[in-house]
């Protein structure tokens, strides 16, 4: 059983005065996402050090980590007391306990703790020399078959195997709290991961042809937004019918629907993020890749709005976006049934619609007021 997890950030490092901030938010995240059952949570010079109890499960601490924000790379590793023996001793131990039997092998090492008596380079050399004396591997500092891993930090040594990629970014949380629309594709849960990887908390805001947040449970929608809320704390998922809007634009030009219902769900967002506090509205948005989506179709369905809009996909292709999607884990859930909006509105809308047009149908139609009775029906779940 491993000892601890050794956890480094990237990025969190270029801080300056605000680091402590970005390193208290990547602790209880860090917790958070480990569930509180594991040891100790400490900051300790650039890293943080969870302490294992015995009974945990080290795979179910690799894939909580892995899902927490503002981590470059983390390990599940041993320690042992700053002696050069001791540390050879155990990890001779831990080798064979791996089972590994590599020819060649290196050793790194990072020294924290300055006023340890031997420098990085002189520590690998002690240590390496004892390895080949006990074991008889050879060196090999470019293609190693396995690298021992030493960091000398906090009073002790500790050693690990192998490093794991985190997901980098800034913790969850530091950048503020914003609004992302749901829907069912690809794009808007990726969207939302991106802001996430940015220290943004996210909520979501979900349209939908249903009568209550009932009929939506056990649906991809609820699927979908379980999953990302396992990268941030807190999550809520908001969910509102829309036939508000359906029953205002009976009337509407048939090729200004699209843009029309665009323009609806970002008012009803907007609203909801003045009440609430968000600092903007998150969408899905690549330009150009169906028709609400072109610049003038945006620029129509966004003008008015006075809090910001986000749009992290604005210039990834298709092909990009599924990439990403395959790679946050959410590609298979978007591909599985469920009628969103999109699929009921006109099939040949505008592309290149005028916002001043656009503006004028959406007063005569009195959608604003479908806005105002649409957020009365809404409901949440966390």
């Amino acid at each position: 059983m491993y000892d601890v997890a050794l956890i480094h950030y990237g990025e969190i490092g270029t801080k300056g005065s605000n680091r402590p901030v970005f390193e208290k938010a990547l602790v209880e995240n860090i917790k958070w996402s480990l569930e509180n059952n594991v040891g100790e949570v400490l900051r300790l010079r650039g890293r943080v050090l969870v302490r294992l109890r015995p009974d945990v499960d080290s795979e179910k601490v690799k894939q909580a980590l892995g899902r927490v924000f503002g981590i470059a790379w983390f390990t599940l590793a041993y320690e042992s007391e700053q002696d050069i023996d001791t540390i050879v001793k155990e990890v001779l131990r831990r080798l064979a306990e791996h089972g590994i039997r590599a020819r060649t092998f290196m050793v790194q090492t990072r020294r924290a703790d300055k006023d340890f008596p031997y420098t990085s380079i002189e520590v690998n050399r002690m240590v390496g020399a004892k390895i080949v004396e006990s074991t008889g591997m050879d060196v090999d500092l470019e293609n190693p078959g396995v690298t021992v891993f030493i960091e000398l930090a906090g009073g002790k040594a500790y050693f690990y195997f192998e490093k794991i990629k985190g997901l980098g970014g800034l913790p969850v949380g530091v950048s503020g709290k914003v609004l992302s629309l749901l829907s069912g594709g690809l794009d808007s849960p990726v969207a939302a991961w991106l802001m996430m990887k940015r220290g943004c908390h996210v909520d979501f805001l979900h349209l939908h042809a249903l009568r209550s947040m009932q009929e939506l449970q056990g649906s991809k929608i609820v699927e979908i937004f379980r999953y990302l809320s396992s990268f941030c704390k807190g999550s809520k998922l908001f969910a509102v019918p829309f036939y508000k809007f359906l029953e205002k634009a009976l009337k509407a030009p048939a090729r200004l629907e699209l843009v029309l219902f665009r323009k609806f769900m970002l008012r009803v967002a907007e609203s909801l993020a003045k009440r609430e506090g968000y600092l903007g509205i998150v969408t899905g948005d690549s330009i150009g890749q169906v028709a609400s989506q072109t610049l003038r179709n945006i620029w129509s369905a966004q003008k008015g709005l006075d809090v910001p809009v986000y749009r992290p996909l604005l210039t990834y292709d298709k092909e990009e976006i599924v990439r990403l999607a395959k790679h946050v884990g959410t590609y298979e859930l978007s591909l599985k049934e469920y009628k969103d909006c999109c699929s009921i509105i006109a099939k040949h809308p505008e592309t290149s619609s005028k916002p001043e047009v656009v503006q004028e149908v959406w007063d005569r139609l009195g959608l604003e007021d479908a806005v105002a009775e649409t957020l009365d029906l809404l409901e949440s779940l966390e």
